[in-house]
């Protein structure tokens, strides 16, 4: 059983590599280092920069559940939605970055607290409890994400957001639909 304290370093040894990793890629796609403007860019409204403050917390949040999910699930079909979690949302999370950076739009340095209080909920389970709390989460989780998503769709001001949007929506969509047949699997196969 983890500590929490260990859990809380984990979370955060996983954050700090991500962004990392995520900064070291984005200098490798050959876009020059800039000092950080603190204005917001002009075609970028406020709506739309709380989108994507919104949208980063979601990304780096399923990301790490997926982590999670990887290293203390022992089930096949969470393990294999958790890969496609992990690669879809760091995808979606290496173009917002990028969009953020190109619209002078600070990225923010903080998993949200709702967020890390839902990951640090998650450390104290284990086995069929973990696996089922899991797809519960990525459920609400992408509910909730496709909702966000949607209305932006119909709202983004900003021509690059619109599309990054309509380039993530399907994949959200399906992320919702996969999630709640693992769901299924898992409160038919573990409901003894």
């Amino acid at each position: 059983m983890y500590s929490s304290m260990g859990v809380n370093r984990f979370v955060a040894v996983c954050l700090g590599f991500l962004l990392v990793t995520i900064g070291v890629t984005a200098c490798s796609r050959e876009r020059g280092v800039e000092a950080a403007s603190e204005s917001i860019g002009a075609s970028v409204s406020q709506a739309d920069v709380n989108f994507m403050t919104k949208a980063t917390d979601a990304n780096l949040a399923e990301i790490n559940m997926a982590r999670m999910a990887l290293e203390r699930s022992s089930d096949k079909d969470v393990k294999d939605f958790a890969n496609m979690i992990q690669r879809d949302h760091y995808d979606a999370l290496e173009n917002l970055t990028d969009l953020m950076r190109d619209n002078n739009v600070p990225e923010p340095k903080n998993l949200a607290a709702e967020q890390h209080n839902v990951i640090h909920s998650m450390t104290s389970l284990s086995g069929p409890s973990f696996d089922r709390e899991f797809a519960n989460t990525m459920v609400a989780d992408h509910e909730k994400a496709v909702e966000m998503f949607r209305e932006e769709q119909a709202n983004a001001q900003n021509p690059d957001l619109k599309k990054y949007v309509n380039d993530v929506l399907p994949k959200l969509e399906m992320h919702s639909e996969k999630s709640r047949e693992l769901q299924s699997k898992l409160s038919g196969s573990h409901s003894r």
